[in-house]
């Protein structure tokens, strides 16, 4: 996605904030035309700063992937709450989101994020 790219390589913050804005209105845009894949609000939340913000991004891209064949974008999702969640301070919270994104990891291939998950599920922290 040629948003993502910009935003991961502006190191300006005027022009970061104008690639974040357009990458929000391309996936409101997507939403309202009826593409509302989670995969859209797991890429903008995961470059939204703000974890309050960020938060219900991912909720949205939580809600929009029920599907059993989505549950790779479940699994980055619960992790991605796991780890906002973490950074609030929400230690229990975070815990049990990234345990049901362990859980569900089992079904999927992608062996470095099951390893970022147990890593995080390990930390005393």
């Amino acid at each position: 996605m040629e948003f993502a790219s910009r935003l991961a390589s502006e190191d300006q913050r005027e022009k970061f904030w104008a690639c974040y804005n357009e990458l929000r209105e391309y996936c409101e845009h997507q939403s309202v035309a009826g593409y509302d894949h989670p995969f859209l609000w797991e890429t903008l939340a995961d470059f939204t700063p703000d974890d309050d913000v960020a938060i219900p991004l991912y909720l949205r891209a939580l809600d929009g992937a029920s599907a059993p064949e989505l549950v790779d974008y479940r699994v980055s999702i619960r992790f991605a709450l796991a780890e906002r969640h973490k950074n609030k301070g929400d230690g229990l919270l975070a815990r049990e989101l990234a345990i049901a994104a362990d859980d569900e990891a089992k079904q999927i291939d992608d062996l470095e994020l099951r390893r970022r998950i147990s890593s995080f599920l390990l930390a005393r922290e």
